[in-house]
């Protein structure tokens, strides 16, 4: 356990009346004293008697048993930290911060809509569709400010993108505010922007980019890295689904949902 899955124990503890002192990711005594009193009236169902393990091998059994009670799966009741008891806890956090847990990622069968009729990412198909790079743009009045991500005291109101894909941004992006509001899109770091029209290559590549048409865009690059996958960048994570389907009910894709690398990055062009 670490200060992170500490502190979603030392927060169950707390919401199930138990002191635990300063919610700081620290077992003081005032956590173990909570940790047994749990355990006690959990009961877990464990091969030998748990109260003769040591003080860390208890509180991952406490955690394990918390997440139990919440019906989430944290594998065998054995207090020992695995693969199945981190999943567990990160279930766990979700659903105290948010009331639900997650939806199941590897279950989700996803049918492409595609209600713009946004072209496949084939140079001949981009051009036929959009014309030339770098041509027929417009500029979007957006309807929440951004801030560049590389300068955040520089403030975005209006951008500019293909005039095809105008009125769908304005869409998606009103979409965004209408389900978080201003406040959580800031906590979020959705308003952090990193860049739409930019006529060049494709990084690590040698064809134009889809921002060489003004379809594509980017948000939070510093968390969500080029070559990070699902287990590294941070629009992976489930507070951000419905940020992907209001850009899904448009037809963009997400090149992170779709292939697990560059989730800054979204486009009106299928993959």
């Amino acid at each position: 356990m670490n200060l992170t899955t500490t502190r979603i124990l030392q927060t169950q503890l707390l919401a199930r009346g138990h002191a635990v002192g300063a919610v700081d990711g620290r077992i003081g005594p005032v956590t173990r004293a909570a940790i047994v009193a749990a355990l006690e009236a959990l009961s877990p169902a464990t091969k030998d008697d748990w109260r003769r393990w040591p003080r860390k091998r208890r509180a991952v059994l406490c955690l394990q048993a918390l997440c139990l009670d919440a019906g989430i799966d944290p594998g065998a009741l054995d207090g020992w930290w695995g693969p199945q008891t981190e999943y567990a806890a990160g279930q766990l956090a979700v659903l105290q911060q948010t009331g639900a847990r997650p939806e199941p990622w590897r279950d989700r069968i996803v049918t492409p809509v595609n209600p713009n009729h946004w072209p496949l990412e084939h140079e001949a198909d981009l051009r036929a569709f959009y014309g030339e790079p770098g041509q027929h743009l417009a500029m979007l009045d957006l309807p929440y400010p951004l801030h560049l991500s590389w300068h955040t005291a520089t403030r975005v109101t209006r951008t500019q993108c293909h005039t095809r894909v105008r009125d769908s941004l304005g869409r998606v992006l009103s979409a965004v505010l209408a389900h978080y509001g201003a406040e959580r899109i800031h906590a979020l770091r959705l308003d952090l922007y990193g860049g739409g029209f930019n006529l060049r290559e494709k990084r690590g590549g040698s064809t134009l980019s889809t921002h060489a048409w003004g379809i594509a865009f980017d948000f939070d690059p510093t968390r969500n890295k080029l070559p990070w996958g699902r287990d590294r960048a941070a629009f992976a994570r489930p507070e951000y689904d419905a940020w992907w389907r209001c850009w899904e009910d448009e037809g963009w894709v997400s090149l992170g949902r779709a292939r697990n690398f560059d989730w800054m990055h979204v486009q009106a062009a299928r993959v």
